[in-house]
């Protein structure tokens, strides 16, 4: 290959080898500069963030997919040419992309606006993990989403918008699996790049969901007040209704905790209302508290009538669920 002309697409297996020389290139200007530096080839860093995935996916499945995710990303550029490598360096204003030369590999930098679109292998994958989703196979789809996100994850500020909105079904899956730290950490790798207001308000709400499951409520508050001024009582979540009731009732404000609680369930409709219950949970408790004790096992019969299970890993409902079995235990022995 003659000097200037552009590395062809090469597989990933190739030996961990290192260069160290400076090539100019002429036909990219300036800011796409080619650069070789002492290098471990992205191969290994692909493969190391294979390796933190879930495990959940069939090994041979498995293998096809981490072949396919590890392949060559393809940059475009607005001088109509193209380039395939391997993301090393993603910055604000610029990225470096490994090529491979021979042996080893060689580093072109470009700006960000020096590209009009990247291909990123495995598109075909994101359809995959919806089917599975659909199936009821969450676990899996969880599992697929994951390492979709690791190999993009770099990538997602240069990026069509529509890749971040993608993984706010990821954001929830990891929500549904019990893992609220992690929420937040792939939350606010998302949140600059989203702009449909639906992906921003699914958003948002797992991550106040998130702060609530973590007991930070002095950043739940702030978010369940926002949520409970925009929505009406009888919208598909109650999550601000029950998280900022919530704190009402840890201030022993009953009833404010009390009306805000029943503001879901008056106006809940046959369409199911998430954090349902949880409101009738902390109806229940304020209720109580108030000496409305015959209210109070009303609701809860009511809740457990219509399915509803008690939040018990709620710290602040958790202690309730005792009090009102005993209460109502003791008068059916009266």
């Amino acid at each position: 290959m003659k000097l200037g002309e552009i590395a062809p697409k090469r597989c990933v297996n190739w030996p961990i080898r290192f260069i160290l020389c400076v090539f100019k290139q002429p036909r990219f200007s300036g800011a796409a500069l080619r650069k070789a530096r002492i290098l471990v080839p992205a191969t290994a860093l692909s493969l190391s963030l294979i390796q933190q995935s879930f495990g959940i996916i069939p090994p041979a499945q498995r293998a096809v997919i981490e072949q396919e995710l590890t392949a060559p990303i393809t940059l475009d550029l607005k001088n109509r040419q193209s380039i395939s490598g391997h993301p090393v360096n993603v910055r604000k204003t610029e990225l470096d992309l490994a090529s491979a030369k021979g042996a080893g590999e060689i580093i072109f930098t470009f700006s960000h606006d020096q590209i009009e679109t990247i291909k990123v292998p495995g598109e075909s994958y994101k359809s995959l993990a919806i089917e599975w989703l659909e199936a009821g196979m969450d676990e899996e789809a969880l599992d697929l989403m994951h390492l979709l996100f690791q190999q993009r994850r770099a990538l997602l500020h240069i990026l069509p918008p529509s890749e971040s909105n993608f993984f706010v079904l990821y954001v929830e899956l990891i929500l549904d699996s019990d893992d609220p730290t992690r929420t937040l950490a792939v939350s606010a790798r998302l949140r600059p790049q989203i702009v449909n207001p639906d992906a921003i308000e699914a958003l948002d709400s797992a991550i106040l969901e998130s702060y609530q499951r973590l007991e930070f409520y002095e950043d739940a508050l702030p978010m369940a007040k926002v949520a409970v001024a925009k929505k009406r009582p009888y919208g598909k979540s109650a999550l601000g209704y029950y998280v900022l009731g919530c704190d009402h009732l840890r201030r022993a404000e009953y009833e404010a905790a009390l009306d805000l609680a029943l503001q879901p369930i008056v106006f809940a409709s046959l369409i199911p209302t998430d954090k349902l219950a949880h409101c009738y949970a902390l109806a229940v408790s304020a209720a109580y508290e108030l000496r409305e004790k015959a209210q109070a096992a009303l609701l809860y019969a009511e809740m457990i009538e219509r399915g509803f299970s008690w939040p018990e890993n709620d710290s602040t409902l958790k202690p309730y669920l005792k009090i009102i079995k005993d209460h109502i235990a003791d008068h059916e022995a009266d």
